[in-house]
């Protein structure tokens, strides 16, 4: 009588083995090979979104490069223009450069450049000040144009011009500047540091002498003209990327919700052979980042190329590799593949979840 007063076991599954992530991912693998065709028509929409979104970017960085280095050369030259303005051909000239140490400015390394170009050897003395010393050169000064000079008084003998290239040299005492005017051929000094020394002043030491700058002071009026392109430009820059994004947003949202909504029925066929709502939601996230990610990176491909090449065919090979700012472009790309790896995750989310809770019996009767 005890056994038959006995309540009778449980029935129903005590246990669910969870698959663990490789399992998952194989079988994800496996469903992309099988569903390739319409997995790439998937991931075309991330591809288009991110190439979109890379153009704009690529475009802003190669546009903006070009005219900094067209802006670049165009000051090289009038500086270059400025220097044979006084002196006239390099040919037969001597110049002494006043540095206080490596030359970290781009303007001038040019300048410096196209000097040693036109200049006889050893004919662009180097004095540091204040202390000229002894030992190597910077690699901005190599070249059988520059010497360094390790007396004051040896630089300036003779010399047509001086040149002073750093802010924060040193402004010489009369007493020691008048005699090296003196010694000068030409007693003209050109600075990039506006107001260092006085015109009136130098001319009570020397009557010949000159002193003019290296740097163009713009007026009050074109200071505020630029910054009302820096302005302009900027609220276009945000502009064009807010837009680039919806853009993509909108690309990759659509491709992700076609894809996982038009799979119900897959769903509910997995579920019926025992599968949990947390693995089929989990296939489906491992598919959209797998998708987002190779489509990211090759959208990010065609993005950069695209833009690469038609810059390179209308403005030429030399201007665009001086001008292309490489590491900005690199920052570029990766923001890109994040941004269609990531949008690509949270496009699938809904419809993954909102579909690994279905009946499986609803699931089955869908037809999308």
């Amino acid at each position: 009588m005890s056994e038959a007063r006995e309540k009778p076991a449980r029935k129903g599954i005590q246990e669910q083995v969870i698959l663990p992530w490789p399992v998952a991912i194989r079988i994800t693998l496996r469903g992309l090979k099988i569903r390739l065709g319409r997995s790439l028509i998937t991931m075309s929409g991330v591809v288009l979104g991110i190439a979109f979104l890379m153009s704009v970017l690529t475009g802003e960085a190669l546009r903006g490069g070009m005219a900094q280095e067209r802006r670049t050369n165009t000051e090289v030259m009038r500086l270059l223009k400025l220097i044979e303005d006084e002196i006239g051909l390099f040919a037969n000239r001597k110049l002494v450069l006043l540095v206080a140490g490596p030359v970290a400015d781009d303007h001038q390394r040019r300048l410096l450049a196209r000097m040693a170009a036109k200049a006889d050897p050893a004919s662009l003395r180097v004095l540091y000040l204040p202390e000229p010393g002894s030992g190597p050169l910077p690699a901005e000064f190599a070249g059988p144009a520059f010497v360094r000079a390790t007396a004051t008084a040896d630089a300036f003998a003779d010399a047509h011009l001086a040149v002073l290239l750093h802010a924060n040299l040193p402004a010489l005492p009369p007493d020691t500047l008048r005699p090296l005017l003196e010694a000068m051929h030409q007693p003209v000094l050109l600075d990039c540091q506006f107001g260092r020394y006085n015109q009136e002043a130098l001319r009570e030491l020397h009557p010949r002498a000159a002193y003019s700058s290296l740097t163009y002071q713009k007026s009050e009026e074109e200071i505020a003209k630029d910054a009302r392109r820096a302005d302009q430009a900027k609220a276009r820059r945000i502009w064009i990327t807010v837009v680039s994004m919806l853009v993509t947003v909108i690309g990759i949202s659509n491709a992700m919700l076609m894809s996982v909504t038009e799979r119900f029925r897959e769903i509910g066929t997995m579920k019926c052979l025992g599968a949990l709502s947390g693995f089929v939601v989990k296939l489906f996230l491992i598919e959209s980042f797998l998708i987002g990610l190779l489509g990211a990176l090759v959208g990010t491909c065609v993005g950069f190329l695209v833009p690469f090449v038609a810059y390179l065919l209308s403005s030429g090979a030399a201007l665009l590799i001086a001008s292309t700012p490489f590491p900005a472009l690199v920052v570029a790309g990766v923001e890109s593949v994040l941004a269609g790896t990531v949008l690509a995750i949270l496009a699938a989310i809904y419809p993954a979840r909102v579909a690994a809770k279905m009946v499986p019996a609803d699931a089955l009767r869908t037809n999308v």
